[in-house]
């Protein structure tokens, strides 16, 4: 029921929520095209972590620290040493470590091996760096120190002043103490000692290995040089460094350790990778990829490649200047905010870790094949793994792991989206711009076809326009339509004709019979003595009355609109009328009482007063059939400066709520009349004509005491007053 309420336009416009169904197919394509081609990427991956891992299977030279030069250290208790651009000198400047500062390392105390309860690290601390260059390894050691203690050459003792602790472990796991200590700023001595740090084991100092101290204003700094030859294959090393801050007793007050997970007894191990392997993973680097060599320690070997994609060119300032460029970067902006852009840079793993403990390289290096996605470590991106383990015979060397964004995947699918978006807003704009103008030429044909049609019909069911113009039906369906209203049209004219001359026709066919019958009482009145005292002869004579009361009506209501379309109305005083009118009532139905009642402004209207009179003697007849006997009949005049009421009440029966809305349409009545008058229902139909005619309206009401019926005629007044009225 509710969608008969709907307009045609309406109905027609959900037809677009309707088409959303052709976006949401490609939006779900559109994803399902992302699933295939993320596993198609996952595909190509472990297919190329394969490739890799085949030409490296069997190499086990590869991964011989030997052959090679120093480059990224293992697990986190390991140490980093990094290429170095350039040979240090051991100067006490800086400028040569430039390279590879951004590398150094800080121990604040938090870890410290020996650390009293009053520690202050702002009073001790310290900044280590180690590289390499050709044949040497190199160390920097920036030490926080607010009391620098130098040794005293009169003690024999060699831990009793500020030093550097390094402790070597040989492949044979052999341990080594070497201390660092310097009388005065410049070279440093450097002695193999016990293992109490105390005293040298040889006389003279060891010339292997070169330090230089400096002073700074927060403390000091040593740059010491290690010969590769004497850190060998699986060697291990760990330096501390000792503060002392008292010259009288020198006692050790800190230790700090640049491999603080270990014991002193277990330095860091430094690796030693191949340049080999470096060379052929160059040679295999793709674009946004990134191909790491773990061993099977999970330590990184090697890296190479990046997966952020290279920022987007900037907007020239022609660009910038061009509307339509800018228009088209509005929509894109808008267009973002719905969609979700994939970001054009992010933060992942730096290529400068040493060690990488995921689960995914636990699995690869039992030797199984392994692909998964996880995201970046911004958590924009998500990035894609794949791994293939090194197998040299039946031992598992390393794995090799390629890594790639999808990142080209969600732009591939972000600009599907995007175009799909623009063009299902182009399409939906074009359908509800051609669907709401067909609707709009729709409906107002079809409104053109109903007021055409309404026009054509009186509310009384008169037709006085038999056929719609040809314009306003082409040639399709409502042009059927209108043609078969058309045709409707002409068959209800001629009936109208025939049913509007159908009271005069009736009229004259039954007067000439009304006419003999009414001779024949006449004579039978003349001819028979008392004849008309008989009750038979009375009943013939009412009933011959009622009949010309019939034709008459008849005729009156059908000959009314003629007689009035050649009326000339004039301005009359309405109260003074209705006044006269009321005096001719009284003397003619004195059994009956009336009231006037009228307003002190007077009330001019254009009208015609016969016709005036006739309405208002159907109004009082009307109120007199259905009156209570002894009750007044009240007619009141007001108005205001526009309309002009007539107002007659009676007491009487209220009026029935089924015929409330058609009291004033022809042949409909009410209530039960008796045998010497004639009730067709064409009395109000007359008043409402006569209404009209003078541009007013008239309705019927309950009386507000609920006690008979008021009906009243509101009729329009002259503005200009032709005359003055004068009453007594």
């Amino acid at each position: 029921m509710a969608l008969r309420t709907i307009s045609i336009r309406a109905k027609l416009l959900w037809i677009v929520p309707v088409l959303l169904i052709i976006p949401w197919m490609g939006y779900y394509y559109v994803l399902e095209m992302k699933q295939f081609l993320v596993q198609g990427q996952k595909n190509a991956l472990l297919l190329t972590a394969n490739g890799v891992a085949t030409v490296l299977n069997d190499r086990a030279e590869l991964f011989n620290p030997e052959t090679g030069v120093p480059e990224v250290l293992g697990n986190e208790n390991d140490l980093y040493a990094h290429e170095l651009d350039n040979l240090i000198q051991l100067d006490g400047k800086l400028g040569d470590w430039e390279s590879i500062q951004r590398f150094a390392n800080f121990y604040t105390g938090d870890e410290l091996l020996i650390c009293s309860s009053d520690y202050d690290p702002d009073s001790f601390s310290l900044k280590n760096i180690i590289g390499h260059y050709q044949q040497y390894l190199y160390a920097l050691f920036e030490i926080n120190d607010d009391k620098l203690v130098y040794r005293d050459l009169e003690k024999r003792s060699l831990d009793a002043s500020d030093q550097i602790r390094m402790l070597v472990q040989l492949p044979n796991e052999t341990l080594e103490h070497y201390l660092l200590v310097a009388s005065e700023p410049g070279r440093m001595s450097i002695f193999l000692v016990d293992e109490q740090w105390k005293l040298p084991l040889e006389g003279d100092d060891v010339t292997a290995f070169t330090a230089e101290l400096a002073e700074t204003e927060w403390g000091y700094q040593i740059e010491l040089r290690i010969p590769r030859d004497v850190i060998g294959y699986r060697s291990r090393v760990g330096f501390f460094a000792v503060d002392v801050d008292s010259e009288e007793n020198r006692e050790i007050s800190a230790v700090l350790s640049t491999s603080p997970q270990i014991s002193g007894a277990e330095p860091a191990q430094i690796l030693l990778t191949s340049p080999e392997l470096t060379k052929i993973l160059k040679g295999l680097d793709q674009p946004q990829s990134r191909i790491w060599i773990l061993d099977n320690l999970q330590r990184v070997r090697a890296v190479v490649g990046g997966l952020s994609p290279a920022p987007p060119p900037g907007s020239t300032a022609e660009e910038e200047n061009n509307w339509a460029i800018r228009f088209i970067q509005n929509i894109q902006d808008h267009i973002d905010a719905l969609l979700k852009r994939p970001p054009v840079q992010f933060t992942d793993i730096s290529t400068e870790v040493s060690h990488r403990p995921d689960k995914i390289f636990t699995t690869i290096l039992k030797g199984v094949p392994k692909v998964e996605q996880r995201l970046s470590m911004d958590q924009k991106a998500q990035i894609i793994v794949a791994g293939y383990p090194i197998k040299s015979r039946q031992e598992i060397l390393g794995a090799v792991i390629v890594e790639q964004s999808n990142h080209a995947i969600l732009g591939l699918q972000y600009q599907l989206l995007r175009s799909l978006t623009l063009v299902t807003i182009l399409v939906f704009f074009f359908i509800l711009l051609t669907l709401f103008i067909f609707a709009w030429r729709l409906t107002l044909r079809i409104r053109r076809l109903h007021n055409t049609t309404e026009k054509a019909i009186t509310p009384e069911g008169r037709v006085i326009e038999d056929r719609i113009p040809s314009r306003i039906y082409p040639a399709d369906e409502l042009g059927d339509l209108g043609r078969s209203i058309t045709s409707m049209l002409k068959r209800l004219s001629g009936y109208t004709r025939y049913l509007e001359g159908m009271p005069d026709t009736l009229a004259h066919e039954l007067n000439n019979p009304l006419n003999v019958v009414s001779s024949s009482l006449e004579i039978l009145e003349t001819d028979v003595p008392n004849i008309d005292q008989n009750k038979h002869m009375q009943r013939a004579r009412n009933g011959v009355n009622r009949l010309r009361i019939i034709l008459t009506n008849l005729t009156e209501a059908a000959n009314l609109e003629e007689a009035m379309r050649t009326e000339i109305k004039k301005p009359v005083d309405l109260p003074g009328l209705i006044s006269e009118f009321m005096d001719g009532y009284r003397s003619s139905y004195p059994e009956h009482k009336f009231l006037l009642q009228i307003g002190a402004s007077p009330l001019v209207v254009d009208c015609s007063p016969d016709h005036l009179a006739q309405m208002l003697d159907k109004l009082i007849d009307n109120a007199m059939q259905f009156s209570k006997p002894g009750t007044p009949i009240i007619v009141s005049t007001n108005g205001n400066k526009d309309h002009a009421e007539i107002t007659v009440l009676n007491e009487g029966p209220k009026l029935p709520e089924k015929i409330n809305d058609r009291l004033f349409d022809p042949m409909v009545s009410y209530g039960k009349t008796n045998a010497k008058h004639s009730h067709l229902g064409l009395g109000l139909f007359v008043v409402r004509l006569i209404a009209e005619y003078h541009q007013g309206t008239s309705w019927a009401e309950n009386r507000p005491d609920n006690q008979g019926v008021a009906v009243t005629v509101s009729i329009p007044v002259t503005h200009s007053n032709p005359f003055t009225v004068v009453r007594k």
